[in-house]
């Protein structure tokens, strides 16, 4: 049966949105966990809703960027040129949505660590997302070796 275009459009719009959640999710709590230290070092232990909010938002801006602007650069086979000029300007986005919002009280030296701790958290989610690639591809070579032998694959590859 032949899917309409309607449901495969659908269906890619609907892989992007949830590409997008994964993305503000997980860069959220990388922003969330900084913020969170920088306030437990200012011996404040009680965290602004409203920070978070603009956090999130940030986030998600930031993961539609990243999507429809950027190329999804942190899942890239490698690190080329454009994809560290991508890493590069989300890092200073993400600086400068800090600074503007006043989430580390506008301090320039608080807000240059959160630039590096952005590049260094965009690295870390550039190698998580290419240790999956690889062990899925490992997975599914696995499973067509089975399959050439006439082998079911068994139910923990599922």
């Amino acid at each position: 049966m032949k899917m309409s275009k309607f449901i495969k459009g659908f269906k890619k719009y609907l892989g992007i949105e949830i590409t997008i959640e994964y993305k503000a999710c997980l860069y959220f709590y990388g922003i969330l966990t900084f913020y969170c230290i920088y306030l437990i070092c200012q011996k404040t232990y009680f965290a602004s809703i409203l920070h978070m909010c603009e956090m999130i938002l940030a986030a998600y801006f930031m993961g539609y960027l990243q999507i429809y602007v950027l190329h999804n650069f942190d899942e890239a086979e490698k690190l080329g040129k454009r994809e560290i000029i991508s890493i590069t300007l989300c890092s200073i986005l993400y600086a400068a949505f800090s600074f503007l919002l006043g989430w580390f009280d506008r301090k320039i030296e608080v807000t240059c660590l959160y630039f590096l701790f952005t590049l260094f958290m965009y690295w870390c989610v550039y190698l998580i997302n290419k240790m999956k690639r690889a062990a899925d591809t490992d997975k599914l070579n696995r499973m067509l070796a089975e399959f050439k032998k006439g082998e079911p694959h068994g139910e923990e590859d599922r």
